[in-house]
């Protein structure tokens, strides 16, 4: 039971209710002016202490987890507070693929410990998990705890503090390559010139005009799906060449992006500010001022038209790359929906993530130019990337080494290699 203290200061009106807390400080947690309120107010801490306590004793750690996981789903879902959905969804799905399967249902709440979860780590490891989302899964019951200990399941998170995984020599995986995260695989200044070349309209048509734009805005801007998807004509500014992103569309949910250095202004690449001028007008003449999307859907809407939806973009582009050799895709039956063909992607050098390529494109593009061109700051390449600092832009999304594989390059490389290290047959020969 916790301990109170009850107290009126002299010449107050008010009847002080103090709290004692893990440190043991008491700290006051009510005040009236009726000390007979004030008692029933330390009456409701009490018993709700026991009712935690009594709690705490027959919770277990699975029952914990799938609360906390509906609890973060929950707060998901206020409009404009909490955390965003598609950054909690994955509490959930853990908690279906891996954790009730997996883990064992007998371990309380207050008994769990580095063994238990060293024995699940194996075990899903062990039915198909890589050793990355094995290490995923657990690294969220470290938030668990922490959620239990705000709701005061429990009064510290215990031996899994500062659990980690890749500390364990238990854990590590004999091939070391199975312990890092997969590269996105980059798309290469030759592919991505025959990718434009390739959707560069033939015919007049508004959506060969959308699908060239599309394209363009993913090769000289690097943009997240969500940030294109949600691209209004008011964020694109002709006149001085810029653009601004500020908005984000995930599935129909608009927001504000992964950061607020997701919210930027950047310079417009010459060829991407042609591109604009050219399918504002095709735009103009198919939606008139019906809408102020730059790509909307050309499908069936009911009042106004609506973005463009996230799989278009991704089968446009998968079928633009199996067309370039780079993928492999087949046309198969829809379930449930009779006449209906969905694009398969059998196999791609970009994985299953067809847009994500390009923004490691830009990022390489902009910092292997950053030493001849003085004007790419570090603040400019991570502004324009919508990253907070440049070690992210630099380390994760730039430091790709195949952006030009042309054999003109591969010339330039070899000769500065020369001359960087002066070294020949000849002068060797010469030494006495």
């Amino acid at each position: 039971m916790p301990r109170t203290k009850l107290h009126k200061p002299k010449g107050s009106r008010f009847w002080k209710l103090f709290l004692e807390d893990e440190a043991g400080k008491y700290k006051i947690v009510f005040k009236s002016e009726s000390k007979t309120l004030a008692n029933k107010k330390r009456a409701e801490i009490q018993a709700q202490s026991i009712d935690v306590k009594a709690l705490t004793l027959k919770m277990t750690f699975c029952d914990l987890y799938k609360e906390f996981a509906e609890a973060k789903i929950e707060e998901a879902s206020h409009g404009s507070l909490g955390a965003k959905y598609h950054s909690v969804k994955s509490y959930m799905c853990h908690w279906n693929k891996w954790i009730n399967p997996y883990f064992n249902k007998d371990i309380l709440l207050n008994e769990i410990n580095i063994a238990h979860v060293e024995v699940f780590f194996k075990r899903i490891y062990d039915a198909g998990a890589t050793w990355i989302t094995a290490n995923n899964v657990v690294k969220t019951f470290q938030t668990a705890l922490k959620y239990a200990k705000k709701k005061q399941y429990i009064s510290q998170i215990g031996p899994l503090e500062d659990f980690k995984a890749r500390e364990m020599t238990t854990l590590k995986a004999k091939d070391p390559g199975e312990m890092e995260y997969k590269k996105t695989p980059m798309i290469t200044l030759r592919e991505a010139k025959l990718l434009l070349k390739f959707l560069y309209p033939k015919v007049n048509s508004v959506i060969a005009w959308r699908n060239f734009t599309i394209a363009s805005v993913f090769v000289f801007c690097g943009l997240r799906m969500s940030e294109l998807r949600a691209l209004r004509w008011h964020n694109i500014d002709l006149n001085i060449g810029k653009l601004s992103v500020k908005e984000t569309i995930v599935g129909a949910i608009t927001g504000k992006g992964k950061t607020k250095a997701a919210i930027r202004t950047f310079t417009i690449h010459p060829l991407l500010k042609e591109t604009f001028k050219i399918w504002r007008k095709a735009h103009y003449g198919q939606f008139k001022q019906s809408t102020s999307y730059l790509f909307p859907s050309l499908g069936n809407y009911v009042e106004i038209p609506v973005p463009v939806c996230e799989r278009t973009i991704r089968d446009m582009l998968n079928i633009s790359f199996a067309n370039l050799g780079l993928a492999k895709v087949k046309l198969v039956g829809e379930k449930n929906r009779s006449g209906k063909r969905l694009i398969k992607v059998e196999w791609s050098k970009f994985g299953n993530n067809p847009s994500r390529t390009f923004r490691h494109f830009s990022s390489t593009s902009l910092c292997d130019a950053q030493a001849g061109n003085p004007v790419l700051t570090d603040n400019f390449i991570k502004n324009y990337q919508g990253h907070e600092n440049i070690e992210l832009t630099k380390g994760l999304y730039g430091n790709h080494l195949n952006r030009d594989d042309s054999p003109e390059r591969l010339e330039q490389e070899v000769k500065a290699l020369g001359n960087a290290i002066p070294i020949s047959w000849e002068e060797i020969s010469k030494i006495n």
